[in-house]
């Protein structure tokens, strides 16, 4: 080893060389790499949906949803299968392990739905298979709106649709808010009964008259020919001139007997931006693209487009990731650059500027070094990456401090700068080696953080550890070359502290800091007890007085969703009119930018995608873009504000929440009931919700029970309805012909991309309720009432029916108030606590599993997970620690300081008044694991080469101590200085000139930062006296001849 440091100290223009291509590869990758604002987190879900015209939930139940969960459950790999069963569509959501092959997991799934389709219904619609990724959420919507027709609106949507698709980068951008074409052929019931013509004659003529015939070829001897006999319809006009019925007289065409008009679907949904209705395209960029530059060249084509059209047609930008990731990048990257320069000022006042810049030199070149290495692994620059930077700036210049201040003393000495460094470096290989090997032992095991929430906080410990390999190349190879070559030091005045120190030429702080060591270490059992007696003491103010724990944190955002609910039988344009009511009110809350709404319908996307909030009573949702931070009150306000305002519409419940960039989703409590006895499901549901509702401190509970409404039922006597040879299948169609029509074949016009619906059904005159009693229907006697063998009954509707793994599934959510007493919101834990206690209580049936679900299971998994990285990184830091000293009570004590930062980090809890952030905090208290023992380590490997030199061991001990003093407080201090102002919340922009106190992103570094900056003060303060104490211990014991057994004396004593 010590002719590899020779080596490399000789080499000084290979390794300045090879310093400078770090530097410049690392700033083109950080200029060129890809930037989003949070991980793409690949969410291991595949959606499987049947449509099925017309089916009720029972029947989707029976027919389709039961059929795939029994062929999907074999599939390897799943952790939880959802069904749901609604009016129309049956579907199925699998939620796989996210270790899992996601490609194997789709073959898998399209496999076994390909194997179920025979047992799915005749008039099922193809089974539609989708996976979902958060990298393919929306990164920007553009939507086109003003004063146009319809039609319009969608040809320009659907070409610049095209421009947007071509795009390198995009991945598609589907249109929503569009409605489909159809052909309608309204069918008089009069002129069919007039003319005597059957239902089923009608549609046959229609369908059969649809086709593309290839009718063969023919060989003529002097050349093949192919016959065709092209007979698709490709106008309205081709289907109003189809004979349907003709005599000698003459004929009668379709036109004769029903209108025929192209036109669009009946209207179940609408989409609105900003106050007028639009038609918007959702662009969704490739997995690992750049975002930033994607939104500008859409933002930039689709511009280009719009000059070129009707000065009536507006163009909108909204839900701009771009502008969002600007924000946290440019907030992130000032806190950073304030932790530097808080970092190198302390240096500079330590070390003097010349040995500062020696330290500072390891800053860009570790971080340039661990980005190229960031890129290399195929990772990106996240919200979370650039809070492992943060974290890192006082990590990384521990080793170079450590290196630079030992060659400081040597220069101080007499020594000249390249003999300084070199012996700097020999000495202080093995203590940074170790040290940062420990800090990495924190950090590694939270890089395996299991599930959604580790896919989102794992990339934190991934970028301090390469921060930290980065920093320890640095201060191994760069910082002792450069400062062979420019390194100086200003401190004359420093205490001569070699092998054979003299402590009384000591002066100043570190005098005064000797002489309390000196009487602490007399008597170490005293200085032990009193430490443990002070960390008892703290540890049970801290479990009686603490503020609470919740699972991550509560901070501001740019973006809020408003969940519209209306109870009822609403039609689509009722739910629109109610819409409107509440989008007008939310458009004058000061603090809205632009609002994005859509009404009566959501893509499957959305379904799965959404915060978690949708309830089956849901009649819009909106999607508010807030103003930047500073020209707005707090999102909370802002919610708060919406809410009072649109609580005065009556009959309509209006819930507002943050979109917030973290792990969790849905309602603060969150309850699953789960059981195969439906009567004893929903009582017990009732129960626990009427419960929910009656509880101080709780508000916005609702459950997936089927909402209050009426259904019809037509009820048929088939022995009835046989005897006048008519059967259900035309019935059914005679039905149909009143609600949405009968589909019966579709075609291709030359003005249109997709094919084209063709239905028949009456005028809408007929098209009542009350025209059920009165229609006719066609038998070999002539036409009869159908309310001859009909009855229609109404009955209390089903929404829909809802599974888990097997079995129904009821679900009952909530949120938690502000507390009017401390002005803050209800923690959800103490909630979930007293609601489990009073279900305990009763008596309910054991054929019903109560599960707590949401934040509250996502936190028990995260403590979990943090309890066993927190073990894995303990045993990781002895082994280090017993390679390093050889010895187990050194490394014992050594990593006794950790639970010293533990207390200390939960007293700055205590003190600040803070709620403990399991993902957060916990996180903190983990990290300060591997931070705080370095001290120990520098200490004890001097004390170690100290003692061959002193007559005593307490001599030793204090000469150490005395030596390491500086070294030790620069980098604890180093560590807290880079954190204070992000746990302060306070942001400089020194190229913006601008101060920013509570930013976008600010509360959620806090509790992070503040853990870290107590456990490092409390456990490096006492670590001064209570490592140096333990060390004097086993020769104390001796000397006071205390019965010990001599091999456990033997085993304190400190290796040879």
């Amino acid at each position: 080893m010590i002719n590899i440091i020779d080596y490399v100290m000789q080499a000084r223009r290979t390794i300045v060389f090879l310093m400078v291509i770090v530097i410049s590869t690392g700033f083109l990758t950080f200029i060129n790499i890809a930037k989003d604002a949070e991980p793409d987190i690949d969410i291991p879900f595949i959606y499987v949906a049947v449509p099925h015209q017309g089916i009720s939930p029972e029947d989707s139940e029976r027919l389709i949803v039961r059929p795939l969960e029994n062929q999907l459950k074999t599939i390897e790999g799943i952790e939880e299968m959802n069904g749901s069963a609604s009016n129309g569509y049956g579907s199925v959501l699998l939620e796989f392990d996210i270790k899992f092959d996601k490609d194997k997991a789709l073959g898998d799934v399209r496999e076994k739905v390909d194997m179920v389709k025979s047992k799915l219904p005749e008039d099922a619609d193809e089974p539609i298979v989708l996976e979902f990724n958060m990298a393919e959420l929306p990164t920007m919507v553009v939507s086109l709106s003003g004063d146009v027709p319809d039609r319009t609106l969608f040809y320009h949507a659907k070409r610049l649709q095209t421009k947007i698709e071509g795009i390198p980068g995009v991945l598609e951008a589907p249109i929503t808010g569009d409605r489909e074409d159809l052909m309608e052929i309204l069918v008089s019931p009069s002129k069919l009964e007039n003319y005597n013509i059957s239902l089923m004659d009608l549609i046959k003529s229609i369908t059969g008259n649809n086709r593309l015939v290839a009718a063969g070829s023919i060989d003529k001897g002097q050349g093949k020919f192919s016959i065709k006999v092209p007979a698709v319809y490709e106008s309205a006009q081709d289907v109003y001139n189809l004979v349907i019925f003709s005599s000698g007289d003459g004929a009668v065409t379709l036109g004769d007997v029903a209108e025929i008009r192209k036109t669009y679907k009946d209207t179940e949904s609408y989409a609105r931006v900003n106050g007028k209705p639009a038609v918007a395209l959702q662009v969704k960029k490739r997995i690992g693209e750049n975002v930033l530059e994607i939104n500008k060249i859409v933002r930039v084509e689709a511009q280009d487009y719009v000059k070129n059209i009707s000065d009536n047609i507006k163009i909108n930008f909204t839900s701009d990731n771009s502008d969002y990731i600007l924000e946290m990048l440019k907030s992130l990257q000032a806190a950073v650059t304030n932790a530097i320069i808080s970092v190198m000022i302390l240096v500079i006042g330590a070390l003097g500027i010349r040995s500062a810049l020696m330290v500072g030199i390891s800053i860009p070149t570790s971080f340039l070094m661990a980005i190229t290495l960031l890129a290399l692994s195929g990772g990106y620059i996240n919200m979370m990456v650039m809070f492992g930077l943060l974290v890192s700036v006082g990590l990384l210049v521990d080793g170079s401090i450590v290196m630079v201040e030992y060659a400081d003393r040597k220069m101080a000495e007499g020594s000249n700068r390249l003999d300084a460094y070199t012996k700097s470096y020999k000495r202080m290989i093995w203590p940074i080696i170790s040290s940062t090997a420990t800090t990495l032992a924190a950090f590694l095991p939270l890089i395996l953080w299991p599930g959604v929430s580790g896919q989102f906080m794992k990339w934190m410990p991934f970028m301090v550890s390469l921060v930290l390999v980065s920093s320890l190349f640095s201060a191994l190879i760069f910082i002792p070359v450069m400062g062979s070559i420019f390194g100086k030091t200003e401190k004359k005045d420093l205490t001569n502290l070699n092998d054979k120190p003299n402590l009384n030429n000591i002066s100043g702080y570190t005098k005064i800091y000797i002489n309390i060591l000196q009487k602490f270490i007399k008597n170490p059992m005293l200085t032990i007890i009193s430490s443990i007696g002070i960390v008892i003491i703290l540890f049970n103010l801290y479990v009686n007085f603490n503020a609470g724990a919740r699972f991550s944190v509560e901070g501001d955002t740019n973006q809020m969703t408003v969940h519209i609910i209306a109870r009822g039988n609403l039609s689509p344009s009722q739910k629109l009119g109610i819409a409107l009511d509440v989008e007008n009110i939310v458009r004058k809350v000061n603090g809205i930018k632009t609002t994005s709404t859509l009404i009566g319908g959501a893509s499957a996307e959305q379904m799965i995608m959404t915060d978690g909030e949708s309830r089956s009573d849901e009649i819009a949702m909106m999607m508010i873009e807030l103003k930047p931070v500073h020209e707005r009150s707090h999102a909370d306000i802002l919610r708060q504000e919406i809410l009072e305002k649109t609580s005065m519409l009556p009959g309509v419940i209006v819930e507002a929440y943050k979109v917030e960039r973290k792990p969790e989703s849905g309602k603060d409590i969150q309850i699953e009931l789960t059981s195969s006895n439906n009567f004893q499901l929903i009582k017990v549901t009732n129960a626990i919700s009427n419960k929910l509702k009656s509880m101080e401190g709780i508000m916005e509970v609702d459950d997936t029970r089927s909402l209050p409404g009426i259904e019809w039922i037509i009820n048929v006597d088939r022995e009835l309805a046989g005897k006048y040879g008519v059967d259900v299948s035309i019935i059914g169609s005679i039905v149909q012909l009143i609600t949405n029509g009968i589909l019966v074949d579709k075609y291709r016009p030359d003005d249109s991309e997709d094919e084209v619906d063709i239905r028949v059904r009456f005028p809408k005159d007929y098209r009542q309720l009350e025209q059920f009693d009165q229609l006719r229907i066609p038998t070999p006697d002539g036409a009869i009432p159908l309310s001859n063998f009909v009855k229609r009954v109404p009955q209390q509707k089903v929404t829909s029916i809802e599974r888990s793994n097997g079995t129904r599934i009821l679900k009952i959510r909530a949120n938690t108030m502000i507390d009017p007493v401390t002005g803050k919101k209800i923690l959800p834990f103490d909630k979930n606590i007293e609601i489990g206690k009073w279900i305990n209580d009763q008596n309910f049936s054991n054929e019903v599993e109560i599960k707590f679900a949401g934040t509250n299971e996502d936190g028990e998994e995260s403590a979990a997970f943090l309890g066993r990285a927190m073990l894995a990184a303990l045993f990781l830091m002895f082994i280090i620690l017993l390679t390093q000293f050889n010895s187990f009570y050194q490394a014992a004590i050594t990593l006794s300081t950790v639970v010293l930062s533990t207390v200390g980090a939960l007293t700055g809890l205590l003190i600040t008044g803070q709620v403990f952030s399991v993902i957060m905090s916990g996180l903190g208290i983990v990290s300060l694991a591997g931070i705080i023992v370095n001290n120990s380590i520098v200490l004890i490997d001097t004390f170690n080469r100290l003692k061959k030199h002193t007559k005593t061991l307490n001599e030793a001990i204090l000469r150490s101590a005395a030596q390491r003093l500086r070294p030790i407080i620069l980098t604890t201090t180093t560590t807290m200085v880079g954190l204070t102002p992000v746990a302060l919340q306070i942001t400089i922009d020194w190229f913006g000139r601008s101060i920013e106190i509570g930013g976008l992103m600010s509360a959620w570094w806090v509790p992070f930062s503040t853990a870290v900056i107590w456990g490092l003060g409390f456990s490096s303060l006492l670590t001064l006296f209570l490592i140096p104490t333990l060390l004097a211990l086993p020769d104390y014991l001796k000397r006071k001849k205390f019965n010990f057994d001599k091999r456990f004396l033997k085993t304190l004593e400190s290796p040879e």
